[in-house]
């Protein structure tokens, strides 16, 4: 099909007014590597989309499925958000052809963590991904983004105080969805926001550690930490150190980067032992990876969809609810997240609740296109 005549139907196609949508219909009718660039020039061309430029004030409306704000709550809540980690590349899932997470198979061998076996997210790109976790936004509902409260002011609500550390960006068309959301919690650090005195740099994991710290040691009774890095994403070889390289020195870039990732989470989960004390992690990914080509394909396949999903959960309540909708399902879908946090933060969601909210496993995938998990294009 010709470009132009591709560009022409879309723009007068009234009811694809987005640039996003625009460009994402374009690379659906455009496969491959013409229309990857058309996408991407396009969106980056864009300033007025409302998902760039609508400003940070707190919402008012709280999205209908909390109706109890009564129960119990975690005193200290760290979810750290990974990046185009593939799971089949992880020690903890079976992975041999490297060690990538020595950490990791540690604490799940002295059964400190659980480790949800089959997990996918429902987004192939962060800008989905992320937002679906963090906000109400979700393949069918995407203007939630903007109209409803996200968990970060429901965290607020309940009498948490909120911290987004993160070594990504938050501007831009690729980023702004989940910038915009950072920008409601009481402090936030980001690659290219309040940085500079931090020592943040932009796609360096290892930067944010000195920030953890010291955000660790707050004395504020309930805490919600989102940590947000850049953990597996291209390039690969300037996510590692050259200790990866030298314990794994057999290993491709992108396991190393895995197994930087590791380190990365020990060293988190040995500040939150030290200052919490009391506290409750969850470590997932955005998405998986196509090892070697990227993710956002629009025919990759499940691999840019296979993610990791692990609690340090000393209670044990919150890995149940994961484990019973994952042994119902035969997958555990990262749009489960939100209820699971906000479970944390008092607003309780049995699993059956939670599974009458999600009764399709569903994606949005880089098309802007809504499949059913198990017929996403390959």
């Amino acid at each position: 099909m010709n470009f132009c005549y591709v560009l022409t139907q879309t723009l007068t196609n009234k009811k694809i007014t987005r640039t996003y949508d625009i460009a994402s219909q374009l690379r659906f009718e455009l496969p491959g590597v013409l229309g990857d660039m058309l996408f991407a020039i396009l969106i980056s061309s864009h300033s007025g989309d409302p998902l760039y430029v609508t400003p940070v004030v707190r919402h008012i409306v709280r999205d209908p499925s909390i109706t109890r704000q009564n129960g119990e709550k975690i005193h200290n809540i760290v979810f750290v958000m990974g990046e185009s980690s593939l799971a089949t590349h992880y020690g903890i899932y079976g992975y041999k052809s490297s060690n990538t997470t020595p950490v990791l198979d540690k604490y799940k061998e002295q059964g400190k963590i659980c480790v949800i076996q089959n997990s996918h997210s429902a987004a192939d790109m962060t800008r989905s991904s992320v937002p679906m976790t963090f906000s109400f936004f979700s393949p069918k509902q995407q203007d939630t983004l903007l109209s409803e409260k996200n968990i970060i002011e429901l965290a607020q609500d309940q009498g948490y105080k909120t911290f987004w550390i993160s070594s990504q960006d938050g501007t831009g068309p690729y980023a702004r969805n989940y910038g915009y959301i950072s920008e409601f919690s009481n402090y936030v650090t980001r690659g290219d926001l309040n940085n500079t005195e931090n020592g943040i740099r932009s796609a360096q994991d290892d930067t944010l550690l000195p920030v953890i710290k010291q955000k660790f040691s707050d004395t504020a009774p309930y805490k919600l930490y989102v940590i947000h890095i850049y953990g597996s994403h291209q390039n690969y070889d300037d996510k590692i150190t050259l200790q990866d390289v030298k314990e794994l020195p057999q290993a491709i870039t992108y396991d190393q980067s895995i197994h930087h990732t590791d380190r990365l989470l020990g060293e988190i989960m040995d500040m939150a032992k030290q200052e919490l004390g009391d506290y409750t992690l969850i470590y997932t990914s955005d998405h998986g990876e196509i090892v070697g080509v990227g993710h956002g394909i629009q025919y990759g396949g499940y691999d840019q969809y296979n993610v990791p999903f692990l609690m340090y959960d000393p209670s044990k309540k919150y890995c149940n609810i994961a484990e019973e909708f994952e042994e119902k399902r035969g997958y555990y879908s990262s749009l489960v997240n939100k209820y699971i946090l906000l479970s944390m933060l008092g607003y309780p969601f049995s699993e059956p609740e939670i599974e009458k909210l999600i009764p399709d496993d569903i994606i949005l995938h880089s098309d802007s296109k809504v499949y059913d998990y198990k017929s996403i294009p390959q």
